[in-house]
């Protein structure tokens, strides 16, 4: 079902009228709540944006940021939802993929899982986070139902229950998990919610160290783009840059 732009903004403008509360900063809402407005629209289409050029306007106006919950509920609070991402200005690593024959089908598709997973099969992650010989597994991909945890932002503590998310790449070492948020093109500003959600989600269920990355192929440039953060502390308002670098394939 299509949900054309300048309906979902509207919808959205009677959802921020209808149940925000400004003073207090956060609201949660419900299924039936949004069904109320958007009756048999999609709720799926009407949440769904990516990046903050695609959030709707009166969201973005606001500094209202949009945090899943549960199957049937979402919180919206107001705060700083998005990271800035630095360009990436040094020098392009040529790098030679450790692929030991022709990959046929590495080609066939052009969204960010391809480019994720051969950038993977390459090395080039390996070769970014200094890994050596360390032994690494691709454990996770896909929808997955978060546990629980404590998200404190702009001042509000509030009980995350089981959230929907979804991971691009989970890998397990021996002693360590790595979680990826990969696009397939380059932007400037990342959500919080992106890198943080998955994080706290592998970081519980391995109890183990776990290094947040996020990915972006360039198709101006044709080079494969890595940014290392690191979350101080589980603290969704204190995600630092560690190191960031572009690679192509020789």
């Amino acid at each position: 079902m299509v949900y054309p732009n300048e309906e979902r903004n509207k919808h959205w403008q009677e959802i921020i009228k209808e149940y925000f509360n400004f003073k207090k900063g956060y609201v949660k809402i419900t299924t039936e709540d949004i069904k109320k407005i958007i009756a048999d629209k999609e709720i799926r289409l009407l949440l769904y944006f990516d990046s903050e050029e695609t959030m709707p306007q009166v969201l973005k106006e606001n500094s209202i940021m949009l945090f899943p919950n549960s199957i049937t509920s979402w919180w919206l609070i107001k705060c700083d939802g998005f990271l800035d991402l630095p360009p990436i200005n040094t020098q392009i690593i040529k790098f030679s993929s450790v692929v030991k024959f022709n990959l046929k089908s590495s080609n066939a598709g052009m969204g960010e899982q391809q480019y994720l997973l051969n950038m993977i099969n390459a090395g080039i992650l390996r070769n970014f986070l200094k890994l050596g010989n360390k032994e690494l597994y691709f454990s996770m991909m896909g929808k997955q139902r978060s546990t629980e945890f404590d998200l404190t932002v702009a001042g509000h503590t509030i009980k995350i229950e089981k959230p929907g998310i979804e991971i691009d790449a989970g890998i397990e070492g021996e002693n360590f998990a790595i979680v990826i948020e990969a696009k397939a093109k380059i932007i400037k500003r990342v959500s919080r919610r992106q890198l943080y959600f998955p994080y706290m989600h592998v970081k519980k269920i391995t109890s183990k160290p776990t290094i947040p990355i996020f990915f972006c192929w360039d198709s101006r440039t044709k080079t494969y783009n890595l940014w290392r953060f690191e979350i101080v502390n589980d603290n969704i308002e204190d995600i630092r840059l560690v190191e960031s670098k572009r690679y192509s394939l020789e």
